[in-house]
């Protein structure tokens, strides 16, 4: 029944599964074995070969690395999804309608996050931490959703709810572990591979549903697989034909003329004849072709994006923080091991006995309470053995592994710089976040970027009742990170300690602070601050009226002061003309010499009569003392005669 169909593409089948052979090989040959090591010290899962020497007891494995991965893993999702809005799509120049641009955003935006987006790319950061390269495929899918309606009921005024289906288009981002992915080993990244391929486990009933809805061809779904290469894990897993198959999804080029069913000879030469054209070939179990056909994306582009922690030049696969930090990690947990084997040696009582004093067939056993039976005296028979103490150089060396993994990696321990200086964290806390900033912006340019285009592309190309055409730029939104955040803000706050709060700047700093900090009512307070920054429309036209009667004043003293300067001015010429009048000339200089000979002569006259009435005066100077001498011998007289008189009244 399924002969036919079986053989519908083998040429195809033996041209791809050579290739993807040969792609698996290399990858498993030359990273499965570190991959699967870096994934157990991520896990804390020992295994017999981890072990640093024969007598090794201990299996311990130490959480540092762990902590590494973690902490990166945390500030790369902080710095991508810290606010709100983690991209944005920026309209044509030319376009003067901004708000379709907007609108666009946000719808896909929320059907992004709607089909768990985010959670995915936060799976894609774990996978590139440990392993070094994250990837990812982008799917589409028709789902049908279900809502409530109210509808009314003809001829009554009631209503009736019932559920209401609709279909929709989602975009759905699937996180792929490095193990199940092959890529051609000559290509540096998927767009220039010759093609790419994902391996999965999938349920049989996934492959039944496919082959129902015509997606599929109708083949056998027998045959095994290997489960080894599908990555480690320590559950035994085993393959389930009842269950269980396995899904190879290529994406590349292929021979066009092997797209026709019929072709059985896989005679393909890089020549003009044999065109390679995009298409998509899925197979089952490594045995049937399930799908084979080009690829009708609009934009003719793989629906795989990827992206690596830490850039390896001319290679696809990166360096993820498992490998930066591998050496350290392996030091320490051998320093950690033997302290422990040691303090099992030093703490654990042991005990050297003859066995020639001990009673035939006891059982030689310390604990407290038992009772030992000897052949002789105790002290001959026993003697207890002590190994010493484990060295105490042994726990700075703990520590100083700790640092050198966090020096590998670039993730910072809060608790290791408790003792240090703010200066000195400041530094280990710059220099972290520059490593970030470097993996950060490697994410957005191959993968963030890469992915929200890719999306658009699908949205536009077949839910074209929701998304409008237009040619849409993609800028990613990513804040600083925790870390970053807390060093900036610390910047902002001496800052603002700087600054008068009647500053301009003081306000935009402020605004700043809040915009980075992650209390919950940020949004609030920024909005407040914006609101309280706009002039109020009353202030602001009483505050227009006191400028315009300030210019009107300032007007009217610019006015004023003119005036004055012109009657300063006037003044002035006449003064020089006055001046000019009264410089004096020849004729009225002989007549001013005349006037004050006339006055001198006078002056003269005048001094003779002065000095002539003196002259006179001194010359009557002695009549008028005669004068007054005669006057007061009068007068003396007139007493005396008065005298006289006045006695002989009294003697009558």
């Amino acid at each position: 029944m399924f002969e036919s169909k079986e053989t519908k593409y083998p040429a195809l089948q033996s041209w791809l599964l050579y290739r993807l052979e040969s792609w698996r090989n290399h990858r498993d040959q030359n990273y499965v074995q570190k991959w699967d090591e870096y994934y157990r010290l991520w896990r804390g899962v020992w295994l017999e070969q981890d072990k640093t020497r024969s007598s090794e007891k201990s299996r311990l494995i130490s959480p540092a690395l762990q902590q590494a991965v973690e902490s990166s893993v945390s500030e790369l999702e902080e710095a991508t999804f810290g606010r709100g809005k983690w991209f944005d799509i920026q309209d044509d120049m030319l376009d003067k309608n901004k708000l379709d641009a907007e609108y666009v955003r946000n719808l896909l935006q929320e059907d992004l996050e709607k089909m768990g987006v985010k959670d995915a790319i936060c799976e894609v950061f774990l996978n590139s931490a440990i392993y070094g390269t994250g990837v990812a495929k982008i799917i589409i899918e028709q789902n049908l959703e279900r809502g409530f309606a109210e509808s009314p009921v003809q001829d009554t005024m009631t209503s009736v709810r019932e559920v209401v289906e609709y279909p929709s288009i989602d975009i759905r981002v699937e996180p792929i572990s490095p193990k199940e992915f092959l890529i051609d080993p000559a290509a540096n990244s998927i767009d220039e591979a010759l093609g790419v391929a994902h391996e999965v486990i999938k349920p049989r009933w996934h492959v039944i549903e496919g082959i129902n809805k015509g997606i599929y061809r109708d083949v056998p779904l027998d045959g095994d697989y290997n489960v080894v290469n599908f990555g480690y894990d320590y559950e035994t897993r085993q393959a389930d034909e009842s269950d269980n198959v396995k899904i190879t999804e290529y994406w590349g080029k292929v021979p066009k003329r092997f797209l026709k069913p019929g072709k059985d000879k896989d005679d393909f030469k890089y020549t003009k004849k044999d065109e390679l054209v995009e298409a998509v070939v899925t197979i089952v179990n490594d045995s049937y072709i399930l799908r084979a056909e080009e690829n009708a994306f609009m934009m003719v582009d793989r629906p795989f994006i990827s992206y690596q922690h830490d850039i390896v030049p001319n290679k696809f696969w990166g360096r993820g923080i498992c490998e930066k930090g591998y050496n350290p990690q392996k030091a320490l947990d051998a320093e950690m091991r033997a302290r422990i084997d040691g303090l099992a040696l030093t703490t654990t009582p042991m005990m050297a006995a003859d066995a020639t004093r001990l009673p035939r067939g006891i059982k030689f056993e310390v604990r407290p309470g038992r009772t030992i039976l000897t052949n002789g005296s105790p002290k001959d028979a026993l003697m207890p053995i002590n190994l010493g103490t484990v060295q105490q150089s042994t726990f700075a060396q703990v520590a100083s592994l700790q640092n050198m993994i966090q020096m590998g990696t670039g993730s910072t321990d809060t608790t290791a710089g408790a003792d240090r200086t703010a200066s000195g964290m400041s530094m280990m806390q710059s220099a972290a976040i520059k490593r970030q900033k470097r993996t950060l912006m490697n994410f957005q340019n191959t993968f963030l970027i890469p992915m929200i285009q890719k999306s658009m592309w699908r949205k536009i190309q077949f839910d074209v009742e929701r998304y409008p055409v237009n040619d849409y730029k993609f800028i990613p939104y990513s804040t600083m990170g925790i870390m970053a955040k807390e060093l900036e803000i610390t910047q902002m706050v001496q800052m603002l300690q700087a600054i008068p709060k009647d500053s301009p700047a003081f306000n935009v700093i402020l605004l700043a602070l809040f915009q980075n900090s992650s209390i919950h009512n940020r949004d609030q307070i920024v909005n407040g601050l914006i609101q309280g920054s706009q002039p109020n429309p009353q202030a602001q036209q009483v505050q227009q009226q006191v400028m315009q009667l300030q210019m009107q004043q300032a007007e009217a003293n610019i006015q004023k002061t003119l005036a004055e300067t012109q009657e300063e001015h006037a003044k002035a010429l006449k003064w020089q003309s006055e001046a000019q009048k009264a410089i004096p000339d020849d004729l009225s200089v002989q007549e001013r010499i005349l006037k004050y000979e006339k006055d001198m002569a006078s002056l003269e006259k005048t001094k003779a009569d002065v000095q002539n009435t003196n002259s006179e005066t001194m010359r009557n100077v002695p009549e008028v003392q005669h004068l007054f001498s005669e006057t007061e011998l009068n007068y003396a007289k007139a007493r005396k005669e008065n005298a006289d008189v006045d006695l002989a009244v009294l003697t009558r």
